[in-house]
């Protein structure tokens, strides 16, 4: 499968702007191909979300299923086995799962699938490990899901088993993550495009630890800085600036750099953004760079503000564009944030308008779905939608429409984001109010990609109004359709509206909800380095 190209997002494929040449034949090494782990448990955690993420949340795949599933996907997995293929090194599938962002995990679930990814590598004779993970993932006894993982994977390996790990941007990087491990390999792009390319960094790079025998020095500098995903994207400045200076002013031991820009809905202590650099040897210098980037990261922080559009005003924004469609952004119910998907603030303020305004929205209500099952396609819904799990924000709406669609739910993102992954909404239903298209389905999804939609027998681009719960992620996909893009403020689990999010124990100071003076120059850039690791 051919992946969408990244250059148009302002980054082009490379290795941190370091790739040299071809690596053919590097996983034949001491008289045999290297045996290299592959595996990846990934969930972004929200801590306003209303539940925890549990076991039925997951989609688990195991051994050869990984290769099978993730072949050829825009995947970190899929990254993973390319890399290796065309290095000749030999992948060892472990294990795959991923759940859509939600609440922590529960102490059950966690424990169950980290005990399956343990007794895998504890059964096999590996060289390295490959882990795809988020960085944000959290569980109810534990501030870092990744990071427990790692230290348990550690009981069974030993400090000798090189781990290199791949982490969304939106990760929140603990030392306790980094302590154990090897190598840290960061998505470059946000709207994010390039999971399978950062898969194939973090193998290139284990390759090199075995290859040349070498411990590696990571840096790490946190920034006290949230910014909303709306405005916080690498397509522009500043932080297509900060990434252009990783690649042009770090020291050529580094091996790889990365930018974390922290998922900002997790009310705890120890989060912050972050500069991360690998580097092959360690170097003074780096730590007098890193320090000068995030200052003029923190510099410009004024550049993250938000242009936002109330309730009141949204209908008649939209009917001021003749042209349409109109993107509505109500990422304060984004299910790739964390939340259930099933606000009904967007939906309230489309209804009177009903017979004026076409739209698609979509939103998460099973008993919904159910009813709209029992009534058959042609049949009237008239009933209660939305606040089906979390009713902070709302109370059910009172909708009467006619039943136009049931299936499923299931289809495959098709756009530049996720490429090839296959979903599921469970059984779902579009609902017809007037001139509203509403697709209630059974269980949360990316709402990234028209594909959604389309699968419904829907064409996003013939309406007024196009509902995504997503702040940015969804750009890639609706490229054709990004002429109006309106952001909606709303309270939310997901709200990007940070300085209106009720914190109570994040660590104080930290931008946007202080203003304060911070140097870098006065923070220590602290180094991590795994010296008894000895690969061969």
């Amino acid at each position: 499968m051919k992946l969408p190209s990244i250059a148009q997002y302002g980054l082009a494929p490379t290795f941190d702007g370091r790739e040299q040449g071809s690596r053919q034949e590097v996983g034949f090494f001491m008289g045999r191909t290297m045996r290299l782990g592959i595996a990846g448990l990934t969930q972004e955690s929200n801590t306003f979300a209303p539940s925890f993420s549990t076991r039925s949340d997951f989609v688990i795949e195991e051994g050869d299923r990984v290769i099978a599933s993730a072949q050829g996907t825009n995947t970190e997995v899929g990254g993973f086995l390319d890399a290796l293929k065309s290095l000749a090194a030999d992948p060892i599938p472990l294990l795959s799962g991923w759940a859509v962002s939600s609440g922590p995990v529960d102490d059950a679930t966690f424990a169950e699938l980290a005990g399956l990814l343990v007794e895998k590598v504890r059964n096999l004779e590996l060289d390295g490990l490959l882990l795809a993970l988020h960085g944000a993932w959290l569980g109810a006894s534990y501030p870092s899901a990744d990071a427990e993982l790692v230290r348990r994977i550690r009981t069974v390996t030993g400090n000798t088993l090189p781990i290199v790990v791949t982490l969304d941007s939106h990760a929140n990087v603990t030392p306790a993550l980094l302590s154990q491990v090897d190598g840290v390999v960061g998505y470059r792009t946000y709207p994010h495009v390039d999971m399978a390319e950062c898969g194939r960094k973090a193998a290139r790079l284990l390759l090199d630890l075995l290859t040349q025998g070498i411990k590696t020095c990571m840096y790490w500098l946190p920034i006290p800085l949230l910014a909303p995903p709306q405005s916080a994207t690498t397509e522009k400045p500043p932080l297509r600036d900060v990434l252009n200076r990783l690649d042009s002013e770090l020291p050529d031991e580094v091996l790889s750099s990365s930018l974390f820009y922290v998922q900002p809905w997790l009310d705890m202590p120890g989060v912050n953004s972050c500069l991360l650099v690998v580097a092959r040897s360690q170097n003074a210098g780096i730590d007098t760079t890193l320090q000068n980037i995030a200052q003029h990261l923190w510099d410009r922080r004024a550049e993250f503000h938000m242009e936002w559009v109330t309730p009141e005003r949204l209908v008649g924004e939209v009917l001021r564009e003749p042209l349409g469609p109109v993107i509505v952004s109500e990422a304060f119910d984004g299910t790739s944030g964390g939340a259930p998907g099933d606000n009904p603030g967007l939906l309230s303020i489309l209804l009177p308008a009903q017979q004026k305004v076409s739209a698609c929205v979509h939103i998460v209500d099973p008993a919904a779905a159910e009813r709209a099952f029992q009534a058959g396609i042609g049949g009237t819904y008239d009933g209660p939608i939305g606040a089906n799990q979390d009713t902070r924000f709302g109370c059910p709406l009172n909708l009467k429409a006619r039943v136009r669609h049931l299936s499923d739910g299931e289809f495959v993102l098709k756009g530049p984001v996720f490429t090839g992954r296959k979903v599921s909404m469970g059984p779902t239903a579009v609902l017809e109010a007037g001139k509203i298209q509403v697709v209630a389905g059974s269980r949360a999804v990316f709402t990234i990609d028209p594909e959604l939609y389309r699968s419904q027998g829907i064409e996003p681009a013939a309406m007024d109004v196009v509902a995504v719960k997503s702040p940015t992620l969804f750009r890639p996909g609706y490229a054709s359709m990004l002429k109006r893009v309106l952001h909606l403020d709303m309270p939310g689990v997901c709200r990007g509206n940070l300085r209106k999010v009720p914190f109570e124990h994040l660590d104080r100071p930290i931008y946007p909800l202080d203003e304060f003076e911070w140097k870098a120059v006065d923070h220590e850039v602290t180094c991590f380095r795994r010296r008894n690791v000895d690969p061969h």
